[in-house]
C-alpha cells in the first residue's frame, strides 16, 4: 500500500477526521486503494463506527454502495444496519446508498438484518428511505445443507422478525405494507421451537412474545 493510501486508511480507521480531511484536500480520491483486495478508507471508517469520518469521505465522493470487509463480503449499509449504527446509516443513505443494497444475489438485505435484531429504529429508517418490506431473498446454500440443518432458504424482513419473536418490529412491518404469508407463520413456529429448546431469551422473544407475534400475523392475514 502506498504511503498516502496508508495514511488515509489508518486515519479513517482511527477516527481522525481532520487528518482524513487534510489527505483528501491534497487531491486523493476517497476510494483509492493499492490493489483490488485492499480496503478503502470508507470501509475502515464504517467498520470502526466513525460517523463523522464517514460523512467526510462520502462528501468527497466515496461510493456508498462499494463492497467492504476483509474479503469484500458485504457493503457499508448492510454492515451498519444490524449493528445499530444509526448515524453511519443515515450518512450512507443521504449519499445515495440503495436501501435494499446493490443487489448481490443470495445476500440478506439491511432491512432483513435489522428486522432480525428487532431494531425498530433502524427498520423504520430503512423503510422511510424506501427499503421494501416485501423483498424476499433466496439464500444460496450448499445443496442439501438447508434441509439437513433445518435452515430456511427464503428470507424476508417479516419472517426474520417473526422468527426472532420481535413483536414491535413485526407490527411495524405489517403497518408499512409487509404481506404475511404462510411461510411467516412457519418462521414463528421455528423460532418458538428453538426458544423452548434452549430457554435462551436474551435476544429472541419469550414464549409469550411469540404467541403475540403469531396473533399479529394471523390478524393481518385475516384482514388481507
Amino acid at each position: 500500500m502506498n504511503s498516502v493510501t496508508r495514511v488515509l486508511c489508518q486515519a479513517a480507521a482511527s477516527g481522525y477526521a481532520q487528518q482524513v480531511a487534510d489527505v483528501l484536500a491534497s487531491g486523493v480520491h476517497p476510494d483509492m486503494r493499492e490493489t483490488d483486495r485492499s480496503r478503502t478508507a470508507l470501509d475502515q471508517a464504517v467498520w470502526n463506527n466513525h460517523p463523522y469520518v464517514v460523512r467526510i469521505l462520502l462528501a468527497a465522493g466515496a461510493d456508498p454502495d462499494a463492497k467492504m470487509g476483509e474479503y469484500h463480503e458485504t457493503y457499508a449499509l448492510r454492515y451498519a444496519a444490524p449493528r445499530s449504527m444509526y448515524e453511519v446509516a443515515q450518512h450512507l443513505l443521504d449519499a445515495g446508498a440503495r436501501p435494499d443494497g446493490p443487489g448481490s444475489a443470495g445476500q440478506t438485505t439491511p432491512l432483513i438484518l435489522a428486522a432480525a435484531q428487532g431494531d425498530v429504529g433502524m427498520v423504520r429508517l430503512l423503510l422511510d428511505r424506501g427499503a421494501s418490506p416485501n423483498l424476499v431473498i433466496e439464500l444460496q446454500l450448499v445443496e442439501g445443507v438447508a434441509e439437513k440443518l433445518g435452515i430456511p432458504t427464503r428470507r424476508s424482513p417479516l419472517s426474520s422478525a417473526a422468527e426472532s419473536g420481535h413483536l414491535e418490529t413485526v407490527e411495524l412491518l405489517i403497518e408499512r405494507g409487509a404481506r404475511p404469508d404462510g411461510e411467516v407463520l412457519v418462521s414463528v413456529t421455528r423460532g418458538l421451537d428453538r426458544a423452548e429448546l434452549t430457554y435462551s431469551f436474551n435476544r429472541r422473544g419469550s414464549i409469550e412474545e411469540f404467541a403475540l407475534v403469531r396473533e399479529a400475523i394471523e390478524r393481518a392475514r385475516n384482514i388481507s
